[in-house]
């Protein structure tokens, strides 16, 4: 189905097109975007630029998730997709690459397609998440050989030895986003090492290994307090948690859908933070897409947010992560040698996972240029009761 014939659904007065037609209006309107001058209304001002972003559109809280939104919404959601992906606005503002900016805008008319779990009093969206994460430790034969060499121990330098952890997180978001939440927390385990040094480290110091035990978690309204260090959670004074990423809610509505507003916002919300402007931005993204929460008309916006973003790229056409094969499409940092991806399925509209690779090598050459140094994947579906205990994490 092309774009012509989705914005028809919503629309009854607009002929039908033929895919053919609308291959050649697509080529004839590139064609002359392409003899005019683009219009960069921001590149005189530079990336280090500081914008002050259009105010959050607040509306009424929703009491039900994600549940459909209106007809008239849909037009509107859909014709700005349609607008932007055939007006090339990513291509003329400095965004993402061509062939990234259509792959995402692909996955936003596609994510509209597919309805959003539906759920009925009393169900939960079960979401189930996996993450694998660099950790590092010291090595004691480091330190003896430090203080063998005369170093002041208070001020030595030993370098850290890196391995990979891997969690496993299952929430029970309800249909009534004020009833109570769960979520299932289980142990770390050991997911790969770099050679003996980083066995012998994720032996002895196993950062976030030791003292974790599989956990399960009740939470009024999707709020907890952590005090203290490691996991210690307490019920009394609760603030928001579920979505860090741009406040403490999970009320998607204070976001707005247009993607040029909506990546303004994220470039307020996330000043001053990550290496670059940019690069948080994507990192933003990616840290919200991940929590399986979020509505498809977001979801869309956000791919569309994405897309104007300068830098990202395809990085790889057909990337499998946790078992699900997608389009990577990421953005090179050079200020910290690491790079941002997302995974979409762009026929589906599915946001399958994000991860991180590393552009240099490090760690005395343990961790090679080209390693995935953090992945998460996430999935979700509608089940008919919360948990009642942590048999799942031993599955």
């Amino acid at each position: 189905m092309d774009e012509i014939s989705l914005l028809r659904r919503t629309r009854t007065d607009i002929p039908e097109r033929t895919p053919a037609g609308v291959a050649r209006g697509r080529a004839a309107l590139f064609a002359q975007i392409e003899a005019e001058t683009p219009y960069a209304p921001f590149a005189a001002l530079g990336d280090d630029t500081s914008f002050t972003p259009l105010p959050l559109r607040r509306r009424r809280r929703r009491t039900v998730a994600w549940t459909g939104f209106s007809a008239l919404g849909a037009t509107a959601v859909v014709a700005a997709l349609v607008g932007s992906n055939l007006l090339g606005i990513a291509g003329w503002q400095g965004g993402a690459d061509p062939a990234a900016a259509d792959a995402l805008n692909a996955a936003a008319v596609a994510t509209l397609e597919v309805s959003d779990p539906q759920l009925a009093p009393g169900q939960y969206l079960r979401v189930h998440t996996d993450a694998v994460y660099m950790a590092q430790g010291w090595l004691d034969e480091d330190f003896d050989a430090a203080r063998a060499n005369g170093e002041d121990m208070d001020n030595v330098t030993v370098e850290p030895v890196f391995f990979m952890l891997k969690d496993r997180t299952e929430l029970f978001v309800p249909a009534d986003l004020n009833d109570t939440w769960w979520q299932i927390r289980c142990a770390s385990t050991l997911a790969q090492t770099f050679g003996p040094r980083s066995e012998l480290a994720a032996q002895r110091s196993p950062a976030g290994l030791a003292g974790v035990t599989d956990r399960l978690y009740d939470l009024p309204g999707g709020r907890f307090k952590v005090e203290g260090p490691g996991d210690k959670v307490t019920l009394g004074d609760p603030v928001d948690g579920f979505w860090v990423p741009g406040g403490t809610s999970s009320d998607f509505t204070q976001l707005p859908l247009d993607p040029a507003e909506l990546l303004a916002e994220i470039y307020r919300v996330t000043a001053g933070a990550g290496p670059s402007r940019d690069g948080e931005a994507l990192v933003w993204i990616a840290d919200t897409l991940r929590q399986g929460t979020v509505p498809a008309e977001y979801r869309a916006a956000m791919y569309k947010a994405a897309a104007l973003i300068p830098g990202v790229t395809i990085t790889e056409g057909q990337a499998t992560l946790n078992g699900a094969t997608g389009i990577a499409i990421g953005r090179d940092e050079t200020n910290n040698a690491f790079r941002q991806e997302i995974i979409v399925d762009t026929a589906t509209g599915q946001f399958i996972g994000e991860r991180q690779v590393a552009l240099e090598g490090y760690g005395g050459g343990a961790v090679a240029a080209g390693t995935t140094v953090g992945w998460t994947a996430a999935t979700t579906e509608i089940v008919d009761a919360a948990p009642t205990d942590v048999s799942t994490c031993g599955v």
